[in-house]
Order: C-alpha cells, then structure tokens, then sequence
C-alpha cells in the first residue's frame, strides 16, 4: 500500500519528479563513470607493473631483501637452489612462466660519453613472456643464440646517442670485487610504463652478464601467473610448503616493490572521494528541496490524515517511502544509462596521453564495477530516506488545526 500511494504522489507531480530524478541519474552516471574509469586504470597500470617489471612474485635466497644491497655476491641463489625451485614451479597449474634475473649497476659507455645504467640479466626465451608489456621501439628483442645482444631504454640510448647495431662497453665489478669489461650490441631499445627506469635500464642476456661477473649465481627467480587472482593461493604455497619447511629461500608479491603503483592509487582515491562528496552532496540536496516541496504543498493532505487518526510515524513513512521510491528508480536508471556508456566510450578507443612519471599513453578504458554500482544504489535509497525524513517529521508535529489551515 505504501508504495502503490507513493508511485500515484510521484507521478501527480511528474515536473518536479522529473527534475529529481535527471539529478540523480546525474549524480549516479557520474559516479560510475569516473569509478570505472578509475579502476580501468587501476587494472591497466597493475598488468602494466607485473608484466613489464617485477612478474607477481619474485623468490630469492634467504636474506636477499635486506642485504642485496650491501653483500649481493653473498645471497644470490646458486645454480642447485635455482634448479630446485625452477623444478617445483613447473609443475604448478598456476605458474606461467618462471625465469632468471641478474641485477648489477654499471658503466656503459661509447665514443659519445658513459652513463651508470641499471643492468638487468635475462634469459630472452622466457623473459620476453614476462615482458610483454614493455615495447621494442627500435630494433628486436634479444635472442638467446646472440649473446652480445643488449636492449637500452629509451631514455639511455639518446643519452649515449647510441643507435641499432652499435656496440658499447659495459664495465662492472665482478663476484670477486676487479673490474671486468665487456662489449654489447644494441639489437634494441625498449619502452616500459616507467621513464626512470628506461632512462637508466640495459637488457642483456644471462651468458654474457654472468660472464662479466664471473658468477654462475642469479638474484632471483620471477614468476608470472595465468590470472593475478591466483597470487593469494600461490603465496600459501610458498610459506606452506617451501618456507615452513626451512628452506633457505624468501620471497616478495609485485605490489610490495611497486611504489609508483600505489602513488597513483593514492592520487586517484583522492579525485574519487572528492567527487563522490560533491555529487552526494548534489543528490542530496536535489531530494531534500523535492521533498521539502512535497511536504508543504501537502500540509493540509497531513492535517487531513492527522484529523482521520493516521498517526504521526505512519505519515512520516508514508513520505519516506516516496522519497525511496523515487530515489531507488532514478539509481536503477542512472546505472543502466553509465553501463552503456562505460561500453561505448571504451568501444570508442580513445588514446590518453601518458600519465606523470610514464612515458607511453594508454587507451581510455572504463570497467563495469557491479560492486560500485550497488553501493551506489543503496548509498541514494538511503541518502532519500534521511533527506525526507526531517521535513516528513517537521510537517506531521503541526497542529492538526493549523496543518488544515495551512495555505
């Protein structure tokens, strides 16, 4: 009955609904749009870190996190431990690919100048499967059977001026602190997410790296899985089965070494509260001057009500059920009006251009967030039901007399 009465008092004023419920729908379609804009976002640049940097997990021998730093000749992982978790990985359902890294600081240099450069050892077959979000600009990827192979960052080889298919000389310290030398090839320069890292960053292969270094060891082993939920239930494994068994290794997920990440999630949940309080803010005010109106125009209907002995609390629901109802529809509408939005302005593929601290722009994406969506449906129903309720509870305290006098 209650909402049989409050559909017919909506639709006697259909101007004023009308009003309201643009508002809302409004509100709500910029809410998800921005949401799904937002979380676009954050997929896009999580893939991004996972699969042009750090893979999902990263395992090294024990002791590595705290003093690769200092001693990394001294906690790098050996071949037999490299072997062992390399075995164990390939018969997991979950695990992608698993592959090697080296990690050192050198000098490289040509005729043109030298430039310290963050060198990182890979084994090409796998790496690349890992890397499928960094970009070859210029060039190809490294090829295991070219050993002197060597990719440069963007940013590094315009500082070198350093071209396809010139060599540069790579120094370094090996295992046993003497200089070492070698010379590389540039088959290629990359693009990552990143412009620090491809301002500094070589690619090499793990022959030649260990060669410099005169080591037969690896910093770690980075593994990439099928699906980034999997993360959780690959991490109980490694402290179930590997760690509690006392084995002599560690461990690290992506989103602990990715501090661009969350820098950029912190700034986005920044912009989307502020929204969000302003478009609230909007929607409640929207409903609170409807239902003010309402409620005035209606006195004498109260009085009336009142004086036939409908008691305070039933009016007072009776308005709030309006409110709800009208609230409720508006959401339903302005969900279904961003779902199809959110899919064609994604079919539309626009290009944004690159964000602070990257160097490659990305295609503006908006996601469908089913959870936004009902948070935001029961955020409005509930935001009606406050707004209505003060000036329901002002209006049924008239005096009967007064309410039935009131023009």
């Amino acid at each position: 009955m209650f909402f049989r009465i409050a559909y017919r008092n909506i639709l006697r004023h259909q101007r004023r609904s009308l009003f309201t419920l643009v508002t809302i729908v409004s509100g709500v379609v910029g809410v998800i749009l921005f949401g799904g804009f937002v979380e676009a976002n954050y997929t896009g640049l999580r893939e991004s870190v996972i699969r042009s940097q750090y893979g999902h997990a990263q395992i090294y021998h024990e002791g590595y996190i705290e003093n690769h730093r200092k001693t990394p000749n001294e906690v790098r992982m050996s071949p037999e431990q490299v072997d062992d978790m390399l075995g164990r990985l390939e018969g997991r359902d979950d695990v992608l690919v698993a592959t090697r890294r080296l990690e050192f600081t050198g000098l490289l240099g040509n005729d043109s100048g030298s430039q310290a450069a963050i060198i990182r050892a890979v084994d090409p077959a796998t790496e690349s499967l890992i890397n499928s979000a960094l970009t070859i600009i210029d060039g190809y990827d490294l090829d295991e059977e070219e050993t002197e192979g060597a990719l440069l960052g963007e940013g590094l080889a315009e500082a070198l001026n350093a071209e396809i298919g010139d060599y540069l000389t790579l120094l370094s310290s090996d295992s046993d602190g003497a200089m070492n030398a070698v010379d590389v090839r540039v088959d290629g320069i990359f693009r990552s997410f990143a412009k620090e890292f491809d301002d500094r960053a070589m690619m090499m292969t793990m022959q030649q790296a260990q060669a410099l270094l005169s080591t037969e060891d690896v910093d770690k082993i980075v593994v990439l899985l099928n699906e980034t939920s999997m993360l959780p239930k690959f991490v109980q494994w490694l402290e179930q089965d590997v760690l509690a068994q006392g084995e002599a290794f560690e461990f690290q997920e992506w989103f602990k070494m990715a501090t661009f990440y969350h820098k950029v999630v912190d700034l986005y949940d920044g912009f989307f509260l502020f929204i969000n309080i302003v478009i609230i803010g909007i929607v409640l005010l929207a409903i609170a001057n409807t239902m003010m109106i309402t409620v005035m125009e209606r006195t004498q209907e109260i009085g009336t009500l009142r004086s036939l002995g409908a008691r305070k609390f039933t009016v007072s629901i009776q308005f709030i059920t309006e409110g709800m109802l009208l609230a409720g529809v508006s959401a339903v509408v302005g969900i279904l009006v961003a779902a199809f939005l959110s899919y064609y302005i994604t079919s539309l593929e626009i290009m944004m251009p690159a964000p602070p601290g990257s160097s490659q722009g990305f295609p503006l994406r908006i996601e469908y967030v089913p959870v936004l969506w009902l948070k935001l449906f029961v955020g409005v129903v509930l935001l009606s039901s406050i707004a209505t309720w003060y000036p329901s509870r002002t209006a049924v305290k008239k005096n009967i007399v007064e309410a039935l006098r009131y023009v």
